[in-house]
C-alpha cells in the first residue's frame, strides 16, 4: 500500500515533525535509523538536574560572543543563578544569523547567515517551543526548480529526462554513464561509502569520539571528490554531478563525513525557517537574560572586544583582557568561568597565556572555515512566481551557483512530495525577495570580493540568463539588495566550519575539551558534528554549561 505523504505544513507539532522524519527514512530503506536520530539530535539533561537555582550564586561566568552558542550558554547557566557577562565585540546578537528587513511590515526578509531548520534538530525545536516562536516551511528541494549548465536549460523533475536530454550532451560521459539517471549514479558513492554502514557506524557521523571505528576513519579521511573517484566515475561525471547537488560543486575538497552527517539526519528536505526572521530565535533568548530576576546578574558588554584569556598565577581564576571599543579603554576582568563562543577563525586573534594544548592551538590556527556569500535581490514583482511557478533550490554553473526563491507564497501539494504551489489569492505583482546568488568557497570569494554595483550587475545577468529573463529586467525592475561575503565581516572572519579530510578524527574531540584546569570552556556550531547548522550551536552550548554546572557542583 502507498504511503501517505506527510504536509510540509505551518508550526508543526514534534508529532507532525516526526512523522515527516519517518516518511523520508523509510523511503530511503532505514527507518530503524530514526531513535538514534532523535536521541542524538535531542538536548541534554535539564541544567536544573545538575545544579539547583541557587547552586551558582556568585559564580563569575565570562561569555565570548552573543551568537547563537555563547546566549544560549549564558541563558542555561543564568537559570542555577550564575553571574553572567557577554562580551560582544560588535553592537548586535546574532552572531551568524543576521535578518536584513527590507520590509518589516510585510515580512519581506533577506536572512544572511543561518535561514533554515531541519526537522530532526530537536535541540533548536525546544527552544522554538520554549520562546513559542511561529514556523513555517522553508523550501529546499522542489520538483519546479531548474538547472542551467553549460548554457542549458532543464526541470528538476523525478524522472530527470530533461537533464539527460539537455544536459548530459555537455559533458563527456562514458556509455554507461549516459543511460543512468543522476540519482543513481550519485547513489554509486553513497552505496559504497555510507548504505553499508551499521547503524552504530552512523551514529559515529554525528558523534564526537576521541577514537572512531574504521570505516569511519576511512569516511573523515576522503575528501567527496576522492570519495565519487573511488566509484569509477568519470571527471566530467564528477563534474556534471557536482552542479545537480546543491552546492557541491563549492565543496567537493571538504570531509566526506560533513556531506554523509547530513545524509543521516535528512538536513536538507522538510526544511523550516522563523516566521518574522530567524534573529527572533537569539532575540528571544536576549530578552529572556535582560529580563532575568536573578539570583543571578546579567550583563551584556557591546563593543568590548576581548584580547586575551590569561590564567590568573595566583588563584583559580580566569582574567580577560578587553578593550572597550567604544572608547578605547583596556581594562581586565576576573571570572570563575569562561566560556568561549567565537568562531575559531576569531580566537586565533586573542593572546593565550599559557597556551591551550598543543592540538588545541593546530585546532585554532588550522579548522576549516568556509566562506559563504550570499546576494539578495527585493524586486517589484515575483517574476517566479509568474506562468509556471518556480521553488527550491535552482543550480546553476555560473559563478551564482544556487538562487532560493521567496516562499512566502507558497504552500505544499497535499499527498505530493516536494510540489508546492501558490496560496489563493497571492499576486506575483507584489515585491518579493529572491536568494539570487548563494555559493561558498572560491566562488564566494570571487564573486563575494567585487564591488557592490558591479557585483549585482553580474548576479542580475545570471540571473536572466537562467530564467530566460528579458535584458535588464532585473534592473529595471530592483527596489533594493543585500549582499554579504563572511570573510568580510569583523570579528567573525569566515562561514562555517566545514573540515576537510583527516580534522575530524585529529581535532574535533580536542576542540571540545575544557583547557586552564577546566575553567575555560568551548561551545559553538564549529565544535559539534552539525557544522553549518544551528543545531550545532545550541546542542554544543548546552553541553558545555552542563559541564560547567558538574563542576560548580563538585566544588560544592
Amino acid at each position: 500500500m502507498q504511503q501517505t505523504i506527510p504536509l510540509h505544513s505551518f508550526n508543526p507539532t514534534d508529532e507532525e515533525r516526526h512523522k515527516m522524519l519517518k516518511f523520508l527514512l523509510k523511503l530511503d530503506n532505514r527507518l530503524n535509523d530514526f531513535d538514534d536520530i532523535i536521541k542524538l539530535m535531542s538536548p541534554p539533561e535539564d541544567i536544573e538536574t545538575i545544579c539547583s537555582k541557587l547552586q551558582g550564586k556568585g559564580i563569575k561566568v565570562a561569555v565570548i560572543g552573543a551568537g547563537s552558542a555563547g546566549l544560549c550558554a549564558g541563558y542555561e547557566l543564568n537559570r542555577i543563578g550564575c553571574d553572567i557577562t557577554i562580551f560582544e565585540a560588535s553592537k548586535r546578537v546574532g552572531g551568524r544569523i543576521k535578518t536584513h528587513y527590507f520590509d518589516k511590515d510585510s515580512n519581506q526578509l533577506a536572512e544572511l547567515g543561518a535561514m533554515r531548520i531541519g526537522i530532526a534538530h530537536e535541540t533548536v525545536w525546544n527552544y522554538i517551543k520554549k520562546f513559542k516562536l511561529k514556523t513555517r516551511p522553508f523550501i529546499s528541494k522542489s520538483y519546479s526548480s531548474l538547472f542551467y549548465i553549460r548554457d542549458s536549460h532543464a526541470l528538476n523533475e523525478p524522472s530527470a529526462k530533461s537533464i539527460m536530454e539537455n544536459i548530459y550532451p555537455k559533458f563527456k560521459l562514458s556509455k554507461l554513464e549516459k543511460k543512468v539517471t543522476p540519482s543513481k549514479l550519485i547513489s554509486q558513492m553513497y552505496n559504497k561509502y555510507f548504505y553499508n554502514l551499521t547503524s552504530n557506524e552512523k551514529t559515529e557521523l554525528i558523534k564526537i569520539k576521541q577514537n572512531y571505528s574504521h570505516k569511519i576513519r576511512e569516511i573523515q579521511n576522503l575528501s567527496l571528490r576522492q570519495a565519487y573517484e573511488n566509484t569509477n566515475l568519470s571527471q566530467d561525471a564528477i563534474s556534471m554531478i557536482s552542479y545537480l547537488s546543491s552546492l557541491e560543486a563549492d565543496l567537493l575538497h571538504i570531509s566526506l563525513y560533513e556531506i554523509l552527517g547530513e545524509l543521516y539526519t535528512v538536513d536538507f528536505a522538510y526544511n523550516y525557517t522563523i516566521e518574522g526572521g530567524m534573529i527572533n530565535l537569539p532575540l528571544s533568548f536576549y530578552n529572556q537574560l535582560i529580563s532575568s530576576d536573578g539570583p543571578g546578574k546579567v550583563q551584556f558588554k557591546f563593543g568590548h572586544l576581548v584580547n586575551s584569556i590569561i590564567k590568573s598565577p595566583y588563584r583559580d581564576k580566569i582574567i580577560l583582557e578587553v578593550t572597550d571599543l567604544n572608547d578605547k579603554n583596556v581594562y581586565y576582568r576576573e571570572f570563575d568561568y569562561v566560556v568561549c563562543c567565537i568562531p575559531f577563525s576569531s580566537l586565533r586573534r586573542l593572546k593565550i597565556l599559557p597556551n591551550f594544548s598543543t592540538l588545541k592551538m593546530q585546532a585554532i590556527n588550522e579548522l576549516n572555515y568556509e566562506i559563504g556569500q550570499k546576494t539578495f535581490l527585493y524586486l517589484k514583482e515575483r517574476f517566479w512566481e509568474k506562468d509556471t511557478p518556480i521553488s527550491g533550490t535552482t543550480l546553476t554553473d555560473l559563478i551564482t551557483i544556487s538562487t532560493l526563491y521567496g516562499s512566502d507564497h507558497m504552500e505544499a501539494i497535499p499527498n505530493k512530495l516536494f510540489e508546492y504551489r501558490l496560496i489563493e489569492n497571492t499576486s506575483y505583482k507584489i515585491p518579493g525577495v529572491l536568494l539570487a546568488s548563494y555559493n561558498w568557497h572560491q566562488n564566494a570569494i570571487r564573486l563575494g570580493s567585487q564591488p557592490e554595483l558591479i557585483k549585482i550587475k553580474e548576479v542580475s545577468n545570471c540571473i536572466e540568463s537562467i530564467h530566460k529573463l528579458p535584458e535588464n529586467y532585473i534592473e529595471d525592475n530592483i527596489i533594493d539588495y543585500s549582499t554579504i561575503l563572511w570573510s568580510n565581516i569583523p570579528f567573525i572572519w569566515g562561514g562555517v566550519s566545514l573540515l576537510t579530510p583527516g580534522q575530524k578524527e585529529l581535532f574535533l574531540y580536542e576542540a571540545t575539551l575544557p583547557e586552564m584546569n577546566n575553567r575555560v570552556f568551548f561551545a559553538g556550531e564549529h565544535v559539534s558534528t552539525k557544522h553549518g547548522w544551528q543545531q550545532g550551536s545550541y546542542q554544543s552550548a548546552m553541553l558545555c554549561a552542563n559541564n560547567i554546572a558538574k563542576s560548580i557542583r563538585q566544588r560544592d
